[in-house]
C-alpha cells in the first residue's frame, strides 16, 4: 500500500477507533488507570452496580489527591459507554447489566502497559517461542514428503540425544532467573487474551451487521446470503473467524488437554524457582485456565446467539419489513435532496405539527410512593417551655449572620484613632472574632463606604479550629466622613457584645 493509502487508513482509524479516542481524551490517564485497575488479568466484565461502587471509591481518593473529577462513577461510565470505551450487556445470571471494555479500550490499555511496564523484547524465552513457532510453521506448511521426513528425523535425533542425556544424568536444568523470566513471558502472553477475545467478539458483531446489510440490499429472494441462511448454513460459525475460534474453543474444553495444562501449572508452581514469583503471578498461574475457559465460553455464547438471531431474522420473514422500511427511508432521503434545491431549512412552510402521544422518561425518574412515610410511629411529646437567654440569642445570631454592628464599631474606632484605615488596619487593631466572616464583612463595608486603591495588602484571621489564616486582597480604604461611621459614639474598644442594642431585649419566658 502507498504512503497516501496508509495516511487515509490511519485518518479513518483516528476518527472511528475507540482506542485512539481514548488515548487522546483529556482524562486519558485517569480513564486508563481506572479501567486497568478493575479490568486486568482476566477480569473482562463486572456488574454495573459493583463497578459504580468501585469507581466511586477510586474517584474520591483521586479528588483528595487534587484531581478534578467531579462526577460519580455511574456518570463517567455512561460517558465511557457513549464514547465506545465500555460495552454494556445484559446478564443472564443476574438482573443488573454488566460492563466490560471494548476491543479498542483493551488495545489502548495494552499499549500503555507496554510503555510503562517492563518490556521483554530481546529475551531468551521470547526467542525460544519465536523459533518454535517458525519451526512448526515451516514443517507443517511443507508439501514435500522428503523435507518433512528429514525435519521429523532431525527432531527425533534431537529427542534421542536429550533422552540419552537424561538417562546419563548429565542434562541442563533451567536456573531460577531464566525460569522466572520465562514465567513472566507466559503471563505476558496470557494478559493479551482478554483483548483478543474482545476483538473476536467485535468481529462477530461486525460480521452479523454485514450479513444483515447484504440481506436487506439484495431485493431478490435468491441472493447468496439469504439462500445460505434459508438452507441452514451457519455463516457466522463457518466464517474464517468462526472456524478459528471454534478450533480454539474445542481445544480449551478438551478434558485431556485441560488436565494436561493443570498438571503443567501445578508442576511449575512446585518448582524451587516459583518462590521468586510474587503472589499476583502465582494467582494468575492458578486462574489461567479457568479465566480462558470462562472468556471463551462467553464469546462462544455470543457467536451462537448471533447465529440464531440471524437465522430467526430470515426464517420469520422479518427482513421483508426491514426492506420496506429501508426503501421508505431512502425514498424520503431522495425527496429531501430534491426539496433542498428549492427550500432552505429555515423557510416557513405554513404547516403546524401537533404532537400526539405522551412523553417517555426513564423509569429511574419515577419516585414510588410509600404510604408508611405519612404515618407517625412515635407518640408526640410536648416540650417543656424554657427560658431564652440574651447571650444565647446573641451567640446563635453570630453563628448564622455576620455581626455588622460590631464591625462598624471597629471601623469607627480605628478611624478615630488613625484618621484613615483599611481592612487590614481594622483587623490588626480589632481581631476577627468571627474568623473569615469578619474579614468578608469588613470588605463589604469598605466596598459600600470607601474606595479602592491600586495596592494590595495582607490580612489575617484565626479560624474556628484555631488555625492562623492569611490572604492577599486589594487595598480598600474606609471613608471617614461616611454617616455609618461618624454617627458611632462610644469608646474605641467597644464591641457589639458590650454596646447596647437599638431595641432593648429582655429575658422572656414563652
Amino acid at each position: 500500500m502507498s504512503a497516501t493509502g496508509d495516511v487515509h487508513r490511519l485518518q479513518r482509524e483516528r476518527h472511528y477507533s475507540s482506542g485512539w479516542s481514548l488515548l487522546r481524551s483529556d482524562n486519558a490517564p485517569a480513564v486508563l488507570a481506572l479501567l486497568s485497575r478493575h479490568f486486568d488479568h482476566g477480569t473482562r466484565r463486572l456488574p454495573a452496580p459493583e463497578l459504580f461502587a468501585l469507581l466511586d471509591a477510586d474517584l474520591q481518593e483521586l479528588r483528595d489527591a487534587g484531581f478534578d473529577l467531579p462526577r460519580t462513577g455511574q456518570g463517567y461510565c455512561a460517558d465511557w459507554v457513549r464514547a465506545g470505551f465500555l460495552l454494556r450487556r445484559s446478564s443472564d445470571a443476574a438482573r443488573e447489566e454488566t460492563l466490560e471494555p471494548t476491543d479498542g479500550a483493551f488495545a489502548a490499555m495494552t499499549f500503555v502497559a507496554g510503555l510503562t511496564g517492563q518490556v521483554s523484547t530481546v529475551t531468551e524465552s521470547r526467542l525460544t517461542t519465536l523459533s518454535a513457532q517458525l519451526q512448526a510453521l515451516a514443517r507443517d506448511s511443507d508439501p514435500r514428503s522428503e523435507s518433512r521426513l528429514a525435519a521429523l528425523r532431525a527432531e527425533r535425533d534431537e529427542l534421542d540425544r536429550q533422552i540419552a542425556a537424561v538417562e546419563s544424568g548429565d542434562f541442563p536444568i533451567l536456573d531460577g532467573a531464566r525460569a522466572v523470566e520465562r514465567s513472566a513471558e507466559i503471563l505476558a502472553l496470557a494478559s493479551e487474551v482478554p483483548g483478543d477475545f474482545a476483538r473476536v467478539r467485535a468481529g462477530f458483531e461486525d460480521l452479523n451487521r454485514d450479513l444483515r446489510a447484504r440481506i436487506l440490499d439484495d431485493d431478490t429472494d435468491r441472493g447468496d446470503t439469504l439462500g445460505d441462511v434459508f438452507r441452514g448454513v451457519d455463516l457466522i460459525g463457518q466464517s474464517d473467524a468462526g472456524r478459528s475460534f471454534t478450533a480454539f474453543y474445542d481445544m480449551i474444553l478438551d478434558p485431556a488437554r485441560s488436565t494436561q495444562l493443570d498438571d503443567w501449572i501445578d508442576a511449575i508452581l512446585d518448582r524451587p524457582f516459583a518462590a521468586a514469583l510474587d503472589a499476583d503471578q502465582r494467582r494468575r498461574f492458578r486462574a489461567l485456565l479457568t479465566e480462558m475457559e470462562t472468556a471463551a465460553s462467553e464469546v462462544h455464547s455470543t457467536m451462537t446467539s448471533l447465529s440464531r438471531s440471524l437465522r430467526h431474522f430470515v426464517q420469520s420473514r422479518t427482513y421483508e419489513e426491514h426492506r420496506r422500511l429501508q426503501k421508505l427511508l431512502r425514498a424520503a432521503q431522495q425527496q429531501a435532496v430534491a426539496v433542498a434545491k428549492v427550500r432552505r431549512p429555515f423557510d416557513t412552510v405554513g404547516l403546524d405539527l401537533v404532537r400526539i402521544g405522551m412523553g417517555i422518561e426513564s423509569v429511574a425518574a419515577l419516585r414510588l410512593h410509600n404510604p408508611s412515610d405519612d404515618l407517625v410511629t412515635e407518640p408526640v411529646r410536648t416540650a417543656e417551655p424554657g427560658v431564652v437567654d440574651l447571650e444565647d440569642l446573641r451567640r446563635l445570631v453570630r453563628e448564622s449572620e455576620i455581626d455588622f454592628d460590631e464591625l462598624t464599631g471597629n471601623v469607627a474606632a480605628t478611624l478615630r484613632d488613625r484618621g484613615r484605615a483599611s481592612v487590614g488596619d481594622v483587623l490588626r487593631a480589632h481581631p476577627a472574632t468571627q474568623g473569615l466572616a469578619s474579614a468578608v464583612g469588613l470588605m463589604v463595608l469598605a466596598t459600600r463606604h470607601g474606595h479602592r486603591v491600586d495596592e494590595v495588602e495582607e490580612i489575617g484571621w484565626t479560624s474556628a479550629a484555631g488555625t492562623e489564616r492569611r490572604a492577599t486582597i486589594r487595598r480598600l480604604l474606609f471613608d471617614p466622613t461616611a454617616d455609618e461611621f461618624t454617627r458611632r459614639a462610644g469608646p474605641p474598644s467597644a464591641t457589639a457584645a458590650d454596646r447596647p442594642l437599638d431595641v432593648p431585649i429582655q429575658e422572656v419566658t414563652p
